[in-house]
């Protein structure tokens, strides 16, 4: 079990994630996490069917459903419309802690067990913990290749070690867990209560720290990212290669002329140089199991093969384009 004998519901919303779905299900189950819900749109790199799959395999564990924005387009965005969709689900209702994350977003828990658990005898007792965002950078890769996210990527975008060596204050993102008797409004980031310190609940950083009630009973989702990570931080592969990089401006707004100055300054911000991180690197033994037993299932190795060569079809498709080609020359691609 995730923390204690207490249930953890892992929450997502995905399009054409299928390349990394593994990998990232491997690693969470890993951590403790105990049920995952996910809401898909419109995908086109099998990603739906690898969940599809994967919920065959796990049915206890897994629902796949798709992100009911897809029947009100007009209505909302998308991750608050699957969050509150979620709330009917009997597996939502029933679980003890929520976890709100994304695809590109690992959860990195600094304990010999890397478990929640560990996390918990580390930190001590708390029924929310905000976890600090750590954006990595390209590391310098052009092209998508198979390998594993947390190995191919271990350089941050700040450097935040020597930012907290020198006092520099930067306030960066946060994911939260929290118990689900926690009342408010759920957010992709944190709950929303504004009396939340009036409760008797314990909500902490990942240093173990007491978040204050000017955050507590706030809407804030960031927070001063230098000493609120020894115990546990979220690594966010926000951009990865280049390449990639081409396909998630495509999987948003599709590659047009007139978004390729935000999308060059999102590419330029998110590939700054800052330190090196290598506290999550690879599959952890639990993990690499959970890894091995999804790819023992030949229907969903071939559905994972397939996504591999759709993905690079979708990127031949873009850099097709005369804005795919000059997205690509902007941001190093051809280089």
């Amino acid at each position: 079990m995730a923390i204690g004998t207490e249930k953890t519901l892992m929450l997502t919303v995905m399009r054409n994630e299928g390349p990394y779905i593994l990998e990232w299900i491997a690693h969470h189950f890993a951590l403790g996490i105990d049920d995952l819900l996910i809401f898909t749109n419109f995908c086109t790199d099998n990603t739906d069917k690898i969940l599809d799959r994967i919920e065959v395999l796990w049915p206890h564990r897994v629902k796949h459903q798709p992100n009911p924005k897809v029947m009100f387009p007009k209505q909302g965005m998308w991750h608050i419309m699957a969050l509150r969709y979620a709330g009917h689900f009997g597996r939502y209702q029933a679980a003890d802690w929520l976890y709100v994350t994304d695809a590109d977003e690992f959860l990195n828990l600094r304990n010999a067990a890397g478990t929640l658990d560990g996390f918990f005898e580390d930190a001590g007792p708390a029924d929310a913990v905000s976890f600090t965002s750590v954006a990595f950078n390209s590391n310098g890769h052009k092209h998508e290749t198979a390998d594993l996210v947390t190995t191919r990527f271990t350089q941050t975008a700040t450097d935040l070690e020597a930012a907290a060596q020198s006092g520099q204050e930067i306030t960066t993102a946060v994911k939260t867990l929290y118990r689900n008797a926690i009342k408010g409004p759920r957010r992709p980031h944190r709950p929303v209560t504004k009396t939340f310190s009036t409760t008797g609940f314990k909500w902490i950083n990942g240093s173990g720290e007491e978040m204050p009630a000017s955050f507590t009973d706030s809407d804030y989702k960031g927070i001063n990212a230098g000493p609120t990570r020894a115990f546990g931080q979220v690594n966010h592969y926000s951009i990865k290669s280049a390449a990639e990089f081409l396909l998630k401006v495509d999987r948003g707004d599709a590659v047009q002329a007139d978004r390729l100055g935000a999308s060059e300054q999102y590419w330029n911000h998110a590939n700054r140089i800052g330190g090196t991180d290598t506290s999550n690197v690879g599959l952890s033994p639990a993990a690499q199991e959970i890894y091995e037993f999804l790819m023992a299932d030949p229907v969903l190795a071939d559905l994972h093969a397939q996504s591999l060569v759709l993905r690079q079809s979708r990127l031949t498709e873009i850099l097709a384009t005369e804005g795919g080609q000059e997205l690509a020359q902007r941001i190093g691609y051809y280089g």
